[in-house]
Protein backbone atom coordinates (compact mmCIF):
# COMPACT_ATOMS: atom_id res chain seq x y z
CA UNK A 1 0.00 0.00 0.00
CA UNK A 2 0.96 3.65 -0.42
CA UNK A 3 0.46 6.81 1.72
CA UNK A 4 -2.11 8.46 1.56
CA UNK A 5 -1.12 11.82 0.14
CA UNK A 6 -3.98 13.75 0.96
CA UNK A 7 -3.83 12.94 4.62
CA UNK A 8 -2.01 15.47 7.20
CA UNK A 9 0.27 13.79 9.83
CA UNK A 10 0.14 15.02 13.12
CA UNK A 11 1.87 12.20 14.47
CA UNK A 12 4.24 14.25 16.03
CA UNK A 13 2.17 15.91 18.34
CA UNK A 14 0.82 12.29 20.03
CA UNK A 15 4.47 11.83 21.63
CA UNK A 16 3.94 12.31 24.62
CA UNK A 17 3.73 9.57 27.88
CA UNK A 18 0.92 9.64 30.58
CA UNK A 19 1.75 9.93 34.13
CA UNK A 20 -0.35 6.65 35.44
CA UNK A 21 -1.93 3.71 33.40
CA UNK A 22 -5.07 1.66 35.18
CA UNK A 23 -5.67 -1.70 34.64
CA UNK A 24 -8.26 -3.83 35.75
CA UNK A 25 -6.59 -4.74 38.91
CA UNK A 26 -6.31 -1.07 39.37
CA UNK A 27 -9.94 -0.73 39.28
CA UNK A 28 -10.15 -3.51 41.74
CA UNK A 29 -7.84 -1.88 43.86
CA UNK A 30 -10.37 1.52 43.81
CA UNK A 31 -12.94 -1.14 44.72
CA UNK A 32 -10.75 -2.47 47.87
CA UNK A 33 -10.13 1.07 49.14
CA UNK A 34 -13.72 2.22 49.36
CA UNK A 35 -14.80 -0.54 51.21
CA UNK A 36 -11.83 -0.04 53.49
CA UNK A 37 -12.93 3.17 53.62
CA UNK A 38 -16.32 2.59 53.97
CA UNK A 39 -15.83 -0.15 57.33
CA UNK A 40 -13.55 2.39 59.01
CA UNK A 41 -16.09 5.31 58.48
CA UNK A 42 -18.71 2.70 59.65
CA UNK A 43 -16.89 1.82 62.58
CA UNK A 44 -16.51 5.23 63.51
CA UNK A 45 -20.15 6.43 63.26
CA UNK A 46 -21.67 3.52 64.74
CA UNK A 47 -19.08 2.59 67.80
CA UNK A 48 -16.60 5.66 68.02
CA UNK A 49 -18.94 8.73 67.51
CA UNK A 50 -21.10 8.64 70.14
CA UNK A 51 -18.64 7.24 72.68
CA UNK A 52 -19.27 8.74 76.40
CA UNK A 53 -23.18 9.99 75.22
CA UNK A 54 -25.55 9.55 77.55
CA UNK A 55 -29.02 7.69 76.50
CA UNK A 56 -32.40 9.57 77.33
CA UNK A 57 -36.08 9.37 75.91
CA UNK A 58 -37.47 12.61 73.60
CA UNK A 59 -40.50 13.63 71.92
CA UNK A 60 -40.67 14.71 68.46
CA UNK A 61 -42.34 18.08 68.40
CA UNK A 62 -42.17 19.64 65.01
CA UNK A 63 -41.28 18.54 61.55
CA UNK A 64 -40.13 20.23 59.06
CA UNK A 65 -40.49 20.35 55.22
CA UNK A 66 -38.35 21.47 52.19
CA UNK A 67 -38.03 20.66 48.69
CA UNK A 68 -35.36 18.32 47.88
CA UNK A 69 -32.39 20.22 46.27
CA UNK A 70 -30.33 17.81 45.03
CA UNK A 71 -33.02 15.72 43.43
CA UNK A 72 -33.98 16.29 39.68
CA UNK A 73 -38.05 15.57 41.08
CA UNK A 74 -39.73 18.92 41.63
CA UNK A 75 -41.95 17.06 44.02
CA UNK A 76 -39.07 15.52 46.51
CA UNK A 77 -38.89 16.45 49.94
CA UNK A 78 -36.72 16.19 53.07
CA UNK A 79 -37.77 16.36 56.43
CA UNK A 80 -36.00 17.60 59.65
CA UNK A 81 -37.23 16.56 63.09
CA UNK A 82 -37.42 18.45 65.99
CA UNK A 83 -36.86 16.78 69.66
CA UNK A 84 -37.23 17.89 73.53
CA UNK A 85 -35.51 16.63 76.07
CA UNK A 86 -35.30 17.05 79.54
CA UNK A 87 -31.26 16.76 81.32
CA UNK A 88 -30.75 17.22 85.10
CA UNK A 89 -34.25 19.04 85.46
CA UNK A 90 -33.65 21.53 82.32
CA UNK A 91 -35.28 21.13 79.20
CA UNK A 92 -33.57 21.08 75.79
CA UNK A 93 -35.09 21.26 71.96
CA UNK A 94 -32.82 20.38 69.34
CA UNK A 95 -33.13 19.54 65.67
CA UNK A 96 -32.30 15.74 64.91
CA UNK A 97 -29.31 15.25 61.90
CA UNK A 98 -30.71 12.23 60.71
CA UNK A 99 -34.55 11.60 59.64
CA UNK A 100 -36.09 8.27 60.15
CA UNK A 101 -39.56 7.67 58.07
CA UNK A 102 -41.27 6.01 60.97
CA UNK A 103 -40.84 9.49 62.65
CA UNK A 104 -44.04 11.01 63.57
CA UNK A 105 -45.33 14.13 65.43
CA UNK A 106 -45.46 13.45 69.58
CA UNK A 107 -43.62 9.79 68.97
CA UNK A 108 -41.10 9.41 72.10
CA UNK A 109 -37.78 8.02 70.47
CA UNK A 110 -34.25 7.82 72.73
CA UNK A 111 -31.35 9.84 71.53
CA UNK A 112 -27.70 10.48 72.77
CA UNK A 113 -26.42 13.74 74.37
CA UNK A 114 -23.11 14.97 74.89
CA UNK A 115 -23.19 14.99 78.98
CA UNK A 116 -20.94 18.39 78.81
CA UNK A 117 -23.39 19.59 76.36
CA UNK A 118 -26.56 18.20 76.48
CA UNK A 119 -27.82 20.26 73.58
CA UNK A 120 -25.70 18.03 71.09
CA UNK A 121 -27.73 14.88 70.89
CA UNK A 122 -26.94 11.75 68.39
CA UNK A 123 -29.90 9.74 67.13
CA UNK A 124 -29.03 7.04 68.86
CA UNK A 125 -28.26 3.17 67.76
CA UNK A 126 -25.36 1.87 66.00
CA UNK A 127 -27.78 0.87 63.32
CA UNK A 128 -26.73 3.07 60.08
CA UNK A 129 -22.86 2.54 61.56
CA UNK A 130 -23.27 -0.89 60.82
CA UNK A 131 -25.52 -0.40 57.89
CA UNK A 132 -21.99 1.06 56.28
CA UNK A 133 -19.86 -1.60 57.41
CA UNK A 134 -21.95 -4.16 55.79
CA UNK A 135 -21.48 -2.25 52.56
CA UNK A 136 -17.58 -1.86 53.03
CA UNK A 137 -17.35 -5.70 53.50
CA UNK A 138 -18.76 -6.30 50.77
CA UNK A 139 -17.31 -4.04 48.48
CA UNK A 140 -14.03 -5.32 49.77
CA UNK A 141 -15.54 -9.41 49.60
CA UNK A 142 -16.03 -8.20 45.87
CA UNK A 143 -13.05 -6.63 44.70
CA UNK A 144 -11.01 -9.48 46.92
CA UNK A 145 -12.74 -11.83 44.63
CA UNK A 146 -12.96 -10.36 41.52
CA UNK A 147 -8.71 -10.05 41.96
CA UNK A 148 -8.62 -13.41 43.05
CA UNK A 149 -10.98 -14.80 39.89
CA UNK A 150 -9.04 -12.55 37.35
CA UNK A 151 -5.70 -13.31 38.32
CA UNK A 152 -6.51 -17.00 38.30
CA UNK A 153 -8.27 -16.81 34.55
CA UNK A 154 -5.49 -14.75 33.44
CA UNK A 155 -3.01 -17.32 34.26
CA UNK A 156 -4.84 -20.46 32.79
CA UNK A 157 -5.01 -18.49 28.87
CA UNK A 158 -1.54 -17.97 29.58
CA UNK A 159 -0.79 -21.31 30.00
CA UNK A 160 -3.47 -22.41 27.12
CA UNK A 161 -1.88 -20.07 24.76
CA UNK A 162 1.15 -20.75 23.01
CA UNK A 163 1.44 -16.71 21.56
CA UNK A 164 -1.25 -14.55 20.78
CA UNK A 165 -2.84 -14.91 16.97
CA UNK A 166 -1.70 -10.78 16.54
CA UNK A 167 2.05 -12.11 15.73
CA UNK A 168 1.16 -13.97 12.66
CA UNK A 169 2.50 -12.13 10.28
CA UNK A 170 -0.13 -10.67 7.13
CA UNK A 171 -1.09 -11.87 3.76
CA UNK A 172 -1.51 -9.36 1.05
CA UNK A 173 -4.24 -9.99 -1.32
CA UNK A 174 -6.05 -6.74 -3.58
CA UNK A 175 -6.57 -3.96 -1.83
CA UNK A 176 -9.92 -3.50 -0.86
CA UNK A 177 -12.31 -1.71 1.47
CA UNK A 178 -13.49 -2.43 4.86
CA UNK A 179 -15.64 -1.13 8.12
CA UNK A 180 -14.66 -1.32 11.14
CA UNK A 181 -17.90 -0.70 13.21
CA UNK A 182 -18.32 -0.77 17.16
CA UNK A 183 -21.91 -2.02 19.66
CA UNK A 184 -21.62 1.72 21.25
CA UNK A 185 -24.00 2.42 24.18
CA UNK A 186 -23.38 -1.21 25.30
CA UNK A 187 -21.57 -2.44 28.10
CA UNK A 188 -20.07 -5.50 26.44
CA UNK A 189 -18.84 -3.17 23.44
CA UNK A 190 -18.32 -5.33 21.12
CA UNK A 191 -16.88 -4.64 17.53
CA UNK A 192 -16.62 -6.38 14.07
CA UNK A 193 -15.02 -5.37 10.34
CA UNK A 194 -17.58 -5.93 8.03
CA UNK A 195 -17.05 -5.63 3.94
CA UNK A 196 -19.00 -3.30 1.19
CA UNK A 197 -22.05 -6.30 1.11
CA UNK A 198 -22.32 -6.02 5.13
CA UNK A 199 -21.04 -9.53 5.86
CA UNK A 200 -19.02 -9.32 9.41
CA UNK A 201 -15.37 -10.61 8.49
CA UNK A 202 -13.77 -10.27 12.06
CA UNK A 203 -15.07 -9.65 15.30
CA UNK A 204 -14.86 -9.44 18.96
CA UNK A 205 -17.80 -10.94 20.94
CA UNK A 206 -18.19 -10.43 24.26
CA UNK A 207 -18.75 -14.07 26.00
CA UNK A 208 -18.29 -13.58 29.38
CA UNK A 209 -19.18 -9.88 30.76
CA UNK A 210 -17.46 -9.03 34.48
CA UNK A 211 -18.25 -5.54 36.29
CA UNK A 212 -15.25 -5.13 37.46
CA UNK A 213 -12.65 -7.97 36.37
CA UNK A 214 -11.27 -8.99 32.66
CA UNK A 215 -14.01 -9.82 30.40
CA UNK A 216 -13.55 -12.65 27.87
CA UNK A 217 -13.52 -11.94 24.68
CA UNK A 218 -13.87 -14.37 20.97
CA UNK A 219 -11.85 -12.70 18.47
CA UNK A 220 -13.21 -14.55 15.20
CA UNK A 221 -11.84 -14.33 11.88
CA UNK A 222 -14.72 -15.28 9.86
CA UNK A 223 -12.63 -15.32 6.54
CA UNK A 224 -9.70 -17.63 7.57
CA UNK A 225 -11.85 -20.04 9.87
CA UNK A 226 -10.46 -19.78 13.17
CA UNK A 227 -11.79 -18.22 16.82
CA UNK A 228 -9.24 -16.93 19.99
CA UNK A 229 -10.09 -16.17 23.10
CA UNK A 230 -8.93 -13.31 25.12
CA UNK A 231 -9.09 -11.55 28.35
CA UNK A 232 -10.24 -7.94 27.97
CA UNK A 233 -9.59 -5.27 30.86
CA UNK A 234 -11.39 -2.24 31.37
CA UNK A 235 -10.58 1.14 29.87
CA UNK A 236 -9.48 4.04 32.03
CA UNK A 237 -8.63 7.69 31.24
CA UNK A 238 -5.47 9.49 32.18
CA UNK A 239 -3.50 12.72 32.04
CA UNK A 240 -0.21 13.56 31.49
CA UNK A 241 1.12 17.13 31.08
CA UNK A 242 1.33 17.42 27.30
CA UNK A 243 -0.49 19.86 24.75
CA UNK A 244 -4.18 21.25 25.68
CA UNK A 245 -7.13 18.20 24.81
CA UNK A 246 -4.07 16.00 23.75
CA UNK A 247 -2.53 14.97 27.15
CA UNK A 248 -6.24 12.52 27.92
CA UNK A 249 -4.12 8.76 27.34
CA UNK A 250 -6.67 5.69 27.82
CA UNK A 251 -6.04 1.85 27.60
CA UNK A 252 -7.06 -1.04 28.54
CA UNK A 253 -4.93 -4.53 28.74
CA UNK A 254 -5.36 -7.66 26.38
CA UNK A 255 -4.79 -11.05 28.16
CA UNK A 256 -3.00 -8.76 30.88
CA UNK A 257 -0.69 -6.68 28.62
CA UNK A 258 -1.34 -2.95 28.20
CA UNK A 259 -2.92 -2.80 24.49
CA UNK A 260 0.06 -0.59 22.89
CA UNK A 261 2.51 -2.04 24.65
CA UNK A 262 1.19 -5.06 22.66
CA UNK A 263 0.76 -3.70 19.42
CA UNK A 264 4.03 -2.24 19.84
CA UNK A 265 5.93 -5.43 20.51
CA UNK A 266 3.80 -7.19 17.32
CA UNK A 267 5.78 -4.20 15.23
CA UNK A 268 2.64 -2.36 14.94
CA UNK A 269 2.93 1.50 14.91
CA UNK A 270 -0.32 4.35 14.43
CA UNK A 271 0.15 7.31 12.43
CA UNK A 272 -2.33 9.96 13.14
CA UNK A 273 -3.53 12.35 10.40
CA UNK A 274 -6.29 14.48 8.83
CA UNK A 275 -8.37 13.56 5.70
CA UNK A 276 -10.83 16.11 4.81
CA UNK A 277 -12.96 16.71 8.16
CA UNK A 278 -11.94 13.13 9.94
CA UNK A 279 -9.18 11.76 11.98
CA UNK A 280 -7.53 9.55 9.44
CA UNK A 281 -4.32 6.99 10.73
CA UNK A 282 -1.53 4.95 8.76
CA UNK A 283 -1.11 1.75 10.46
CA UNK A 284 1.97 0.26 9.98
CA UNK A 285 3.92 -2.77 10.62
CA UNK A 286 7.50 -2.29 11.08
CA UNK A 287 7.78 -0.18 7.99
CA UNK A 288 4.99 -1.34 5.70
CA UNK A 289 2.05 0.60 5.77
CA UNK A 290 -0.92 -2.40 5.79
CA UNK A 291 -3.66 -0.06 6.49
CA UNK A 292 -5.24 2.85 6.22
CA UNK A 293 -8.36 4.16 8.37
CA UNK A 294 -10.31 6.97 8.23
CA UNK A 295 -13.27 7.77 11.04
CA UNK A 296 -16.73 8.02 9.84
CA UNK A 297 -20.36 7.87 10.76
CA UNK A 298 -22.54 5.03 11.95
CA UNK A 299 -23.70 4.39 8.44
CA UNK A 300 -20.54 3.58 6.88
CA UNK A 301 -21.08 2.26 3.48
CA UNK A 302 -23.76 5.20 2.44
CA UNK A 303 -21.39 7.72 2.64
CA UNK A 304 -18.53 6.18 0.63
CA UNK A 305 -16.32 9.28 -0.63
CA UNK A 306 -18.13 11.68 1.29
CA UNK A 307 -16.15 13.42 3.51
CA UNK A 308 -18.73 15.62 5.17
CA UNK A 309 -20.58 13.40 7.59
CA UNK A 310 -20.14 13.87 11.14
CA UNK A 311 -17.83 11.17 12.27
CA UNK A 312 -18.26 8.87 15.01
CA UNK A 313 -15.25 7.59 17.17
CA UNK A 314 -15.24 3.37 17.32
CA UNK A 315 -16.31 3.49 13.22
CA UNK A 316 -14.17 3.66 10.46
CA UNK A 317 -13.57 2.78 6.88
CA UNK A 318 -10.86 1.12 5.96
CA UNK A 319 -8.49 0.51 3.20
CA UNK A 320 -6.24 -2.65 3.06
CA UNK A 321 -4.85 -5.40 0.77
CA UNK A 322 -4.03 -7.63 4.22
CA UNK A 323 -6.17 -10.93 3.92
CA UNK A 324 -5.45 -11.80 7.85
CA UNK A 325 -6.91 -8.56 9.78
CA UNK A 326 -5.67 -9.69 13.41
CA UNK A 327 -2.76 -7.21 13.82
CA UNK A 328 -5.32 -4.38 11.80
CA UNK A 329 -8.39 -5.24 14.04
CA UNK A 330 -6.40 -4.90 17.27
CA UNK A 331 -5.21 -1.58 16.07
CA UNK A 332 -8.58 -0.22 15.07
CA UNK A 333 -10.12 -2.31 18.47
CA UNK A 334 -7.87 -0.15 20.53
CA UNK A 335 -8.24 3.60 19.26
CA UNK A 336 -12.38 2.56 19.32
CA UNK A 337 -12.58 1.58 22.56
CA UNK A 338 -10.26 4.58 23.92
CA UNK A 339 -12.17 7.38 22.37
CA UNK A 340 -8.58 8.63 21.98
CA UNK A 341 -7.53 11.00 18.23
CA UNK A 342 -4.01 10.97 18.90
CA UNK A 343 -1.86 7.85 18.11
CA UNK A 344 1.84 7.04 17.69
Amino acid sequence: MKNDKNMVSLDALSKFKPLVKWSSKGIVTLFLIMGLIAVALGGYLGFFRDRGYLETSAVITKIDEEADATSDDPDAKTYTATVSYTVDGKDYVTKLGDWDPSYKLNKRITIKYDPENPEKISGGGALFGVVVILIGAALIAFALFSLIKNKKQLSEYKEKQNAPVFTEPGRSGDERELFFLTDLGTAKGGCRIEDEAGNVIYEAKNVRFSMVADSKFEFIDHALGRTAEHLVGKTATTSSSAIWALDDHSTFTVDGKDVWKLLHENGIRIETGIKGLKWAYNIYRGSDLIAFAVMTGKNARAEKGALSKIPVPGFFRITTSEENLDAIFLALFAIGRTDMNFYR
